[in-house]
């Protein structure tokens, strides 16, 4: 199965930063699968399992912005009391490029948008997850273009 989403590229070098402060850090905090290095994103949409029209890819390839981002400390989902996935927080305006796109896509959701990079889906808690441990470290880096993106859970690639 194909699950497609619009996301925001990370500087590879800003990734590897954000892995080398955050990941040794939770390997002391949680048991999981943590996300490689080089798939490291921002998703603004998820979209599913979906046909691709030509019409998204040229609404994407025409949208362009220029935002200052932030990624600083940490969330989870559901909650960080009983973690399933682990996320860096990401500070900047990215809400009217999801608003855009979900415009485009007659997309509506009553979830607020919350960006963010997600670093792991937890699978045990080993020790207490301490978000003040998380705030020492920014990355900032600038972004200008939404990319397509594909995963079938054994696969990674962008599509534009």
């Amino acid at each position: 199965m194909n699950r497609y989403f619009v996301a925001v590229e990370i500087p590879e070098e800003t990734k590897k930063e954000i892995a080398s402060f955050f990941y040794p850090i939770l390997a002391q905090k949680v048991t999981g699968k943590f996300v490689s290095v080089e798939k490291l994103h921002i998703t603004v949409l998820f979209l599913g399992n979906v046909e691709i029209k030509p019409e998204l890819l040229d609404f994407l390839k025409g949208l362009k912005f220029m935002e200052e981002l932030k990624v600083k400390g940490l969330g989870a989902f559901p909650s960080i009391l009983d973690p399933k996935t682990i996320y860096a927080k990401v500070y900047g305006s990215l809400k009217n490029q999801f608003e855009g796109l979900s415009s485009f896509l007659k997309i509506e959701s009553n979830k607020e948008f919350s960006p963010h990079v997600t670093l792991c889906r937890a699978k045990k808690i080993i020790g207490r997850i301490d978000e003040k441990e998380f705030e020492a470290r920014e990355f900032k880096f600038a972004a200008d273009s939404l990319h397509l993106f594909n995963s079938d859970f054994a696969n990674y690639y962008k599509v534009l």
